[in-house]
């Protein structure tokens, strides 16, 4: 059946506008509502006149609805939301939410004229489109961001290193590195040191040992030729 719009209907068309739909579409649901009338002979002058009055007050909108097209597109529509330490939301971020934040912002645009895809279910950006006008669509920049500000786009924030701390930590192990090695080298010194006067003094020992022999041979060399002396005489 054919119907005449008397208002706008998302993906039908705008008032004054002729369309098909099924029957029990238009008997049920757009003609009950005031949103449509039969498309009689009759009612076709009236379209006409639908037409020309929605035109005229386009033609009036138009220009600020482009001003706020503008004004939407030059900044960002923050949205804050509850998130865990990787970015997910508890929950989600749907059309009422920017819609909540549009109205705050007071941006007086119809829900339905937010064509948000889906839900948003992690932090980040995302390009909304929202007809602000039947002819003028803007596409706005929605940011959902941690409500508490600890998480950001890259993940939760790294506690900052103290790089002098670490270079002093180092500069401080490189120092110590050098010390036990200057005292290393001097217990070896030392211990050298000691070995030589150990083998020193062991030389010498052995030396008075040897002398003590050598007279020991000496004086029993002479008894014997005593003894020897003493036996021919007898």
């Amino acid at each position: 059946m054919k119907v005449i719009l008397k208002n706008e209907v998302d993906n039908l068309g705008l008032p004054g506008d002729v369309v098909d739909v099924a029957d029990g579409y238009g008997r049920n649901f757009l003609i009950p509502r005031g949103l449509a009338i039969l498309a009689t002979k009759g009612a076709m002058k009236e379209a006409e006149a639908i037409t020309r009055s929605r035109k005229a007050a386009e033609a009036k909108t138009v220009d600020s609805a482009y001003a706020m097209k503008e004004t939407l597109e030059s900044r960002t529509l923050r949205v804050p939301a509850r998130v865990d330490e990787s970015g997910n939301l508890y929950g989600s971020v749907g059309v009422n939410d920017v819609h909540r934040v549009l109205k705050d912002r007071g941006h007086d645009i119809e829900k339905r004229r937010i064509d948000l895809k889906g839900t948003i279910k992690r932090i980040g950006e995302y390009e909304v489109p929202i007809r602000v006008h039947p002819q003028v669509e803007a596409l706005v920049t929605v940011e959902v961001v941690d409500e508490e500000g600890k998480v950001t786009l890259g993940g939760p924030a790294e506690p900052e290193v103290d790089e002098a701390a670490i270079t002093d930590a180092a500069s401080d192990a490189a120092e110590g590195s050098e010390t036990d090695v200057e005292v290393l080298a001097e217990q070896a010194l030392e211990a050298a040191k000691e070995y030589e006067t150990q083998r020193a003094e062991a030389g010498v020992d052995t030396e008075a040992a040897a002398s003590d022999e050598a007279t020991t041979d000496e004086s029993t060399d002479d008894e014997a030729v005593a003894e020897d002396a003493s036996a021919g005489t007898a």
